[in-house]
């Protein structure tokens, strides 16, 4: 006996039916990028736009005061800074003026003029471990990837064999506490918090007094990054730097600023404020991505001369490298290794 034919239902008006679907074939995995590579995407909304339009300025032109005044603007406009433009601009000139330039030839200038002005600045975060613990304060304005800067230095930290306390001392964000805990048990290390709301300077004493009974090599201290409430925020941060100060003179020893190479401008201001009121002594750069202005990082290291550690490529636990200055202005001039 033949079995009845299947009935497809009637649909609604609106819908269709469709192909059955096939399980899709399997995906090879991507090669992993290098670090180098891997910071030229991240670059690459910077490094595009100035390569085409130095392309495009220096097409069949010879060098003259007028293309020197738009290639100086258009520096300025990418967040390099007055100085760093001039660099470029009076190097240029002094080489080649009245000469045919290409826009290979700048962007080989440019790649060098940077690396001059980052190389002073690209240093190792230096850990003074005769004084346990080597206290670091974290600052930033909030949504900087101060939390998350945080738990990879404590990942790198404790992978190379060294006992990290993480103090949640940004006590007005519920998230932050948790997510340091996180990250706390995720690198192995010990943690301290505190209610929300509570006052940051006495956990921040808490943290040292129980560090330095667990004998931890490294302390990092979490602060909050609330910007709209200035005044507040610098009173807070404040009493925490005095509190570290009577506990040991040297305290804290690291003040490390985290910076979202998103803001651009922003970025060069925000500096100003945090080294005013914490007496920040080293920036991290986080958020490197297809998005990021990272002309900025130039523009704040000519200016303040602050030691840049590492920057940061996304999210993950090894997303986070020691700055190379080289590298940095080859990929922001979109140039190769």
């Amino acid at each position: 006996m033949e079995s009845a034919p299947v009935v497809e239902p009637a649909l609604p008006k609106g819908f269709a039916t469709g192909p059955r679907i096939l399980e899709p074939e399997p995906v090879a995995p991507q090669p992993k990028l290098s670090w180098f590579q891997r910071l030229r995407n991240g670059l690459a909304r910077t490094s595009s736009q100035l390569t085409s339009q130095i392309s495009a300025l220096f097409t069949k032109r010879k060098l003259d005061d007028e293309t020197l005044q738009d290639l100086e603007d258009l520096l300025i406009q990418a967040d390099l800074g007055v100085e760093t433009a001039l660099r470029v601009t009076d190097t240029l000139a002094s080489e080649r003026y009245g000469k045919d330039v290409t826009g290979e030839d700048v962007s080989r200038i440019m790649a060098s003029e940077i690396a001059k002005v980052l190389k002073p600045v690209a240093k190792p975060l230096q850990l003074d471990l005769s004084h346990k613990p080597h206290v670091i304060l974290v600052v930033g304005v909030n949504g900087t990837g101060k939390t998350t800067t945080i738990g990879k230095l404590a990942a790198k930290l404790s992978g190379a064999g060294l006992k990290v306390m993480l103090a949640a001392g940004d006590t007005f964000r519920a998230a932050a506490i948790e997510q340091l805990k996180i990250w706390a048990e995720r690198t192995n290390s010990e943690f301290i918090g505190t209610k929300l709301g509570a006052d940051a300077a006495g956990l921040a004493y808490d943290a040292f007094e129980q560090a330095k009974a667990k004998k931890c090599d490294v302390l990092i201290v979490d602060t909050a990054g609330r910007l709209q409430n200035k005044a507040e925020l610098m009173a807070e941060l404040e009493k925490i730097v005095r509190v570290l100060g009577k506990l040991d003179p040297d305290a804290p020893h690291t003040v490390l600023q985290t910076l979202d190479a998103t803001t651009g401008q922003n970025a060069l201001s925000q500096v100003e404020i945090f080294r005013n009121v914490a007496g920040v002594n080293g920036l991290i750069m986080t958020k490197l991505d297809g998005t990021a202005r990272g002309g900025i990082l130039v523009a704040i290291s000519a200016k303040h001369k602050l030691p840049v550690y590492f920057i940061g490529i996304g999210e993950g636990v090894d997303d986070l490298e020691p700055f190379e200055a080289e590298d940095f202005a080859h990929a922001i001039a979109g140039l190769g290794q």
